[in-house]
């Protein structure tokens, strides 16, 4: 009945491990598409702006134009009106697109400069229809001035309200992200508490096995006599199996995941990549980062190995025959045992993100054979590093990091 009940909370504990990954996944794919569009629209804005900025630089000159000996002026006077409807368009339209208040309130002010501006061309132009350039000249360099430099200082204040907010909306968009990381990780290990809290401890379990023993040697027949020599029949001796101590430490992975989610500076990776090594009782880490050309695993932080070792370290081709480039091109765990009885193990988990796989968690096990709870938990971990530890940071061949202890 207690091998059915562990099956049972198994089978419950994978089944909301998948649940949880596909949330995951599908919170941070939704972030990321969110991010890319407010990114997007900023842009827009931004080069918006600077069209109505050259448009005014041309209205500008096409006024003085007015003023030059052998022009046209009727032709400048319609290129005027061309510019300033069009950049009253533009107005309008940046307006309903801007996100930040006061930005709207900068290109408001920046329409009714322009409305100024065209009144006093008005002047100008009568002017001009009465042959009075001298005049026209005064109205367009001296009065028109004021109107222009009003607007230009205005679209730049729109600029940069738009700019700060939408740097705003990206900063609480990422911690609102990394909070509901935090909260699936750890629903995830109260999970794996909660099932592990159900199994019969190591000492009940135990005392029932010696229990057991007993009893079975207590219903043994006795020996058999035969003549006058006594031939006593040897009982079997049956050993009670001895409980394996815990592989891993919940109550650490739990705190390595909470601290995992609250980093904001990456210089705070290596120490908890120390700690990552400790929960997983590795003998060292290195945690591979993919090149942009995905051909390459190029190694971007270690933990365990001296330096002599860390020089030695190469990129790995990732259509290689190894662990590290299996687990990249499987996007799954991979394990290998140790080649002698004592000898170290392996095991390497790749690092997915809402982009694919980007690298990948190598650990050197202290155990021949890499139990299934440590690879489980190697997983938890490698999620956590994934949307810490992203392509750009890994470090070149000529200056990587190291967390040693």
């Amino acid at each position: 009945m207690e091998q059915d009940m562990t099956k049972r909370d198994l089978g419950l504990v994978v089944i909301l491990a998948v649940l949880l990954a596909a949330g995951s996944l599908a919170h941070n794919f939704w972030f990321d598409r969110s991010t890319a569009r407010d990114h997007a629209d900023a842009l827009r804005f931004q080069r918006d702006i600077g069209a109505i900025e050259v448009a005014l630089s041309d209205l500008r000159a096409a006024e003085t134009a007015y003023l030059a000996a052998g022009q046209n002026p009727e032709f400048w006077m319609r290129r005027v009106s061309e510019i300033a409807e069009t950049m009253q368009t533009s107005l309008g339209a940046v307006q309903n697109a801007a996100v930040s208040v006061d930005a709207r309130a900068h290109l408001v002010s920046a329409a009714n400069a322009l409305t100024s501006l065209m009144a006093v061309d008005k002047r100008a132009r009568d002017q001009v229809q009465g042959d009075q350039r001298l005049l026209a000249s005064d109205i367009i360099l001296n009065d028109g001035l004021e109107d222009t430099q009003r607007m230009a200082t205005e679209l730049a204040g729109a600029r940069n309200s738009e700019s700060l907010a939408s740097t705003a909306a990206v900063v609480n968009a990422g911690r609102i992200r990394l909070g509901l990381n935090a909260l699936l990780a750890l629903l995830f290990v109260g999970i794996v508490v909660s099932a592990a809290r159900r199994r019969p401890a190591p000492q009940q379990a135990a005392a029932s096995s010696a229990a057991q023993t007993a009893q079975m040697l207590r219903d043994l027949p006795p020996p058999v006599k035969s003549g006058a020599a006594n031939t006593a029949v040897a009982r079997p001796v049956i050993t009670a199996p001895v409980a394996a101590p815990p592989a891993v430490s919940l109550p650490d992975a739990a705190e390595l995941c909470v601290d995992l989610a609250r980093v904001m500076d990456t210089r705070d990776v290596p120490t908890l990549l120390e700690r990552a090594a400790g929960v997983l009782g590795a003998k060292g880490l290195i945690l591979w980062m993919a090149d942009p050309g995905g051909f390459l695993l190029r190694p971007s932080l270690t933990h365990g190995y001296s330096d002599r070792v860390i020089t030695r370290l190469d990129t790995l081709e990732i259509a290689a025959e190894n662990v590290t480039s299996l687990s990249f091109r499987s996007m799954r765990p991979q394990v290998m045992n140790g080649q002698v009885a004592g000898a170290a193990g392996a095991v390497a988990v790749p690092l997915i993100t809402a982009d694919g796989c980007t690298g990948v968690l190598a650990a050197e096990i202290r155990d021949s054979k890499p139990a299934a709870e440590t690879v489980a938990l190697a997983r938890i971990l490698a999620a956590q590093f994934a949307t810490l530890i992203a392509p750009g940071h890994a470090a070149s061949a000529d200056g990587r990091e190291s967390a040693q202890a």
